[in-house]
C-alpha cells in the first residue's frame, strides 16, 4: 500500500459524512489544495449506501514535478467516493476511485470511520496510486504518493474545522 493513514478526528462520524456530502464543504477543499469543483453530487440518502461524484480542475502546476513533465496546462480530476450504510454503531466505510482525465494515472482507496464514541472517529485510510506510464511512471508514483498523504490529513483536520466552524 503507497498510503496508510490514522488518524482520530474528533467528531462523530455521522458529522464527518455530512461534511463530506456538502457542496460547500468540497469547494472549500477544493480550494484548500488549489483547485476548482466543476461538479459535485450525492446519490442516495446519507443514512444508506450512497455515493459522492465530484469534478475538479487545477492546473498541473500544482502536480509532482516529475508528473509536469508529461502532464500540461488543466488536469481535472474525478472522485467517486461509494459510502456503504452505517454499521450498528454507525460507522461507515467508503471505497474511492480517483481518475485523471488528462493521464493514465488513477488512484483507489479505502476509508473507514470508526465511531470510537459519542464525539470521536477513528479515520483509518488505505490506497495506492497507478500510473501506466513507460520508464517514468514509477517515479510519478512515488512523487505522488506524499501528496496522497498530504491530502488525506488537510481533509482530516479541515472536516474537523468546518464542523465545528458550524456546531
Amino acid at each position: 500500500m503507497a498510503l496508510e493513514s490514522e488518524l482520530v478526528i474528533p467528531h462523530s462520524a455521522q458529522d464527518i459524512i455530512e461534511a463530506y456530502a456538502d457542496r460547500d464543504f468540497n469547494e472549500h477543499l477544493s480550494k484548500k489544495v488549489g483547485a476548482k469543483l466543476i461538479s459535485f453530487e450525492v446519490v442516495g440518502p446519507l443514512d444508506g449506501p450512497f455515493e459522492i461524484v465530484t469534478e475538479q480542475s487545477m492546473s498541473a502546476e500544482k502536480l509532482p514535478e516529475i508528473a509536469k513533465k508529461v502532464i500540461k496546462g488543466e488536469v481535472t480530476v474525478r472522485v467517486t467516493h461509494s459510502w456503504g450504510a452505517p454499521d450498528v454503531a454507525g460507522s461507515r466505510r467508503a471505497d474511492t476511485a480517483v481518475k485523471i482525465a488528462s493521464a493514465p494515472v488513477s488512484a483507489q482507496s479505502a476509508q473507514n470511520l470508526h465511531v470510537r464514541g459519542a464525539s470521536e472517529t477513528l479515520s483509518t485510510v488505505r490506497g495506492d496510486v497507478n500510473v501506466n506510464i513507460p520508464i517514468i511512471g514509477k517515479k510519478i508514483k512515488a512523487a505522488a504518493e506524499p501528496y496522497m498523504r498530504k491530502f488525506v490529513d488537510l481533509q482530516a483536520r479541515e472536516v474537523s474545522a468546518w464542523i465545528s466552524s458550524r456546531g
